[in-house]
């Protein structure tokens, strides 16, 4: 039987506890969903551990205290690492302990996929390790980023930004986009997929999961056409077009979409039909919406428009595809 995945939850004075300790009970509920067993020790996927550089009772912001299940030195090679939000409200840098910044370092080096939550990511600022790279966060964070950390790309009007082995979420329903896309990555999107289900409204598709459909296509090394894909999944449901996609990168259309196609596997026009179609089996899973209403909402134009383009894509018409999920619903 394969071994759980190792996942350290990385707590100190005035983390958010509530949020720590619900990434720790996703990875529980992931894999009691998908072994069909309530029985935790049975269906364990996952073993999360409350981390910290000791084993003292931790202060979450709160008051509550959270106790460290293992120490930094307990947990040498951990497979992935989340640091749950901080409570930091001044805008002056938060230097964070040498034997945490190395461990981050260190486990990162490692191979391990880093998620910051919210606040989170000013912990994870203080390694260098998001030197150059988009992340999201706290939109009062902003000025924080700008004057300690220039060297990030700080874009907190996004929920989730997959960039590389480093994830960043920015608020709740986010953070638990950031659970399933490792659920996903460990276990495949099937196991992610009982998940999101379970820990998302069923009338509010969640924002992040475009980013987690997509986060496969975006292992690359092309950094502007990444931030390119970034800004379609935030824009797909707009009157958004090729041309405007390629303004954003400073290209050409006809150089836009030669890299675009070169680093992502087709070409932008696919990706962003794929991005309103991704949109619109949300909405076709949910009842409620006319099929009008998923078109508009998707950013398909016309009824039609929806039904031709997601026929290309997935092989079944928007109507067969809403009775099939009707039928799982029963």
């Amino acid at each position: 039987m394969r071994a759980p995945v190792s996942i350290a939850i990385v707590v100190g004075d005035d983390c958010w506890g509530g949020l720590a300790l619900l990434a720790r009970e996703a990875f529980a509920i992931a894999g009691t969903l998908h072994a069909r067993n309530a029985d935790l020790q049975a269906a364990e996927l996952f073993r999360a551990r409350l981390v910290a550089i000791d084993k003292a009772p931790v202060r979450s912001f709160t008051g509550p205290s959270l106790q460290p299940e293992a120490t930094l030195a307990d947990m040498q090679a951990p497979q992935a690492v989340i640091v749950p939000p901080y409570y930091l409200p001044l805008a002056a840098r938060q230097p964070i302990p040498p034997v945490l910044r190395d461990w981050l370092r260190q486990a990162h080096a490692a191979g391990a996929v880093l998620v910051g939550m919210a606040g989170g990511m000013r912990i994870l600022a203080e390694t260098g390790l998001l030197d150059g790279r988009e992340v999201t966060g706290n939109l009062s964070d902003q000025r924080v980023f700008a004057q300690h950390y220039p060297e990030v790309r700080f874009s907190p009007d996004v929920p989730l930004v997959i960039d590389g082995s480093i994830i960043s979420a920015g608020s709740v329903n986010p953070c638990l986009d950031a659970c399933s896309y490792l659920v996903g990555h460990f276990h495949g999107d099937a196991v992610a997929h009982k998940l999101s289900r379970y820990t998302n409204p069923p009338s509010q598709p969640s924002a992040g999961h475009i980013a987690l459909r997509n986060a496969g296509l975006k292992q690359h090394g092309d950094q502007r056409i990444r931030q390119a894909q970034e800004y379609i999944e935030r824009c797909f449901k707009q009157d958004l077009t090729v041309e405007s996609a390629a303004q954003r990168t400073a290209m050409s259309v006809r150089n836009f979409s030669r890299r675009f196609q070169h680093a992502v596997g087709m070409p932008p026009h696919i990706y962003i039909a794929r991005c309103r179609g991704e949109y619109a089996k949300e909405l076709l899973a949910r009842p409620g919406l006319s099929m009008l209403q998923v078109a508009l909402q998707s950013g398909f134009r016309t009824e039609a428009m929806l039904r031709r383009t997601f026929s290309q894509l997935f092989d079944t018409t928007p109507a067969a595809y809403r009775a099939a999920a009707a039928a799982r619903r029963d």
